[in-house]
């Protein structure tokens, strides 16, 4: 029998039951709480970043809707987009229950650039975004662009056209456009055939080289093609016309021909004076033209302290350099009033700039020239070669350019010579404008050439809007 103090009242087993319950209770609602109250707050920061992210959305749109005015027409819809500079303009654009609202403000910066600020707002929350754009001429969405005829001939010819860098897939780059034709004078060339094996050196935005150091390339792909009106497709010494299922056969790796129902458009001009000016202010050469005229007792050179030559006085540079008493390396941009000549088996380096001449240029056998940039200089040409000059690259010649490669008359690359350039190449003659016979020519298009300054082009002609730069700001 159980004894009086080992038994429980009913009244007693029930309240211990309520303190239990009221505990649970209590842990359950602290717990509610704070699930309540992070539920809350994930919900905020959740809301917040959406805004955050549509406001950038918003303020991206901006930016698009710039560049689209400055290609065509300046929303008054009778001012020329080009021209087209607001203080805050803005437009309202409907996000889901909320509303956005981008305000732009376009001024102009140095080397023709145009700075786009487009502020992106979204339920109180802001965001802005600042693009450097430049306004090029369509011409330079072109690899490879001949005002005349484009023509390759003899055995083991082979051009290979890639794409290079960022930015492309904003455009549709065309590997080769031509005005009057592209003219395959016999039948034993190629383009971007995959079984020919090529190499190139590395471009202005990969790492530092060694001297001759090969890069990856990108996969090869079909090229695309331009003519002008009146322009075709030929094939042997006939100039017989010929259509792209023949060309395949050959080793000509074509994915279409688009055909203009007028003319191309006209290459833009130089601005010499501009260039001539950079020349004059580049110090970059001033101790080797010391050394140079000092060592042919020339006192105009040996005082000079610019990089504006005559054709005499660059003469006695590379006399100098080819003498051993200094490296054959030029610095920034090189302007000369004539032409000049890459002799045999020598070779000449421009690093960070570019080289600009009033005549020929002519790159002997054996030889070497060499433009190359880094990529704070990548919009700067590359060669530019201005009047009645012409681009000669002699038998086994090398040459090697980053940057737009602008010709007023004939490029002409021979035999075993090898052609490595970033950028794009224009030739201007209205005959042959360029011309591949027996050598190896690669060409990676870089849309960096559309930022390339001192070029001008017709105030009623298109163009086309290269965004160099984006940038959030606080």
């Amino acid at each position: 029998m159980l004894t009086t103090a080992c038994r429980r009242k009913p009244s007693d087993e029930a309240g211990l039951a309520l303190l239990i319950l009221l505990v649970v209770l209590l842990v359950v609602a602290g717990s509610s709480a704070s699930f309540i109250s992070f539920m809350n707050q994930q919900q905020t920061l959740a809301g917040v970043l959406y805004r955050s992210a549509s406001a950038m959305a918003v303020a991206e749109a901006g930016v698009h809707r710039a560049l689209a005015i400055l290609e065509s027409v300046a929303p008054d819809g009778r001012s020329t987009g080009r021209a087209w500079r607001p203080g805050a303009y803005s437009e309202i654009l409907p996000l889901g229950t909320f509303e956005g609202r981008f305000t732009l403000s376009l001024t102009d910066d140095v080397g023709g650039a145009i700075v786009i600020t487009s502020i992106g707002e979204v339920a109180g929350v802001t965001r802005r975004l600042r693009a450097r754009v430049y306004l090029a001429s369509p011409a330079l969405l072109s690899a490879l662009q001949g005002a005349g005829l484009v023509r390759v001939e003899d055995t083991p010819a082979a051009t290979f056209i890639l794409p290079y860098g960022a930015g492309i897939g904003d455009r549709l780059w065309i590997h080769i456009a031509a005005g009057r034709g592209i003219w395959f004078a016999t039948t034993d060339v190629s383009i971007n055939d995959p079984s020919v094996p090529f190499e190139a050196g590395p471009g202005p935005m990969d790492a530092p080289e060694t001297y001759n150091s090969a890069t990856t390339l990108p996969r090869i792909g079909s090229v695309r093609l331009l003519l002008g009106r009146g322009g075709g497709l030929m094939l042997g010494l006939d100039a017989k016309s010929v259509d792209i299922s023949q060309l395949r056969t050959m080793g000509v790796h074509i994915d279409g021909v688009v055909l203009r129902p007028n003319a191309l458009m006209e290459l833009p001009e130089v601005d010499r004076v501009y260039y001539k000016t950079l020349a004059a202010t580049n110090t970059g050469n001033a101790r080797l033209n010391e050394a140079a005229g000092k060592y042919h007792g020339d006192t105009d050179l040996a005082r000079k302290r610019d990089s504006l030559y005559s054709s005499e006085q660059f003469e006695k540079l590379q006399l100098y350099m080819e003498a051993g008493l200094r490296p054959p390396r030029l610095l920034g941009l090189i302007y000369v009033t004539g032409g000049l000549l890459v002799p045999q088996g020598q070779r000449l380096q421009v690093v960070g700039g570019a080289l600009i001449t009033e005549g020929m240029i002519h790159v002997s056998r054996d030889a070497t020239l060499e433009v190359t940039h880094s990529a704070s200089t990548r919009t700067l040409p590359g060669i530019m070669v201005l009047d009645n000059g012409e681009l000669v690259v002699w038998e086994q010649g090398r040459l090697r350019v980053h940057g737009l490669v602008y010709v007023n008359r004939l490029f002409e690359v021979n035999r075993g010579a090898h052609v490595d350039i970033v950028g794009s190449v224009l030739g201007n003659h209205p005959g042959i404008s360029f011309r591949n016979s027996g050598a190896t020519v690669v060409i990676r298009y870089d849309p960096a050439v559309l930022g390339t300054p001192g070029l001008h082009f017709p105030n009623d002609s298109p163009v086309v809007a290269w965004v160099a730069e984006w940038q959030e700001m606080p």
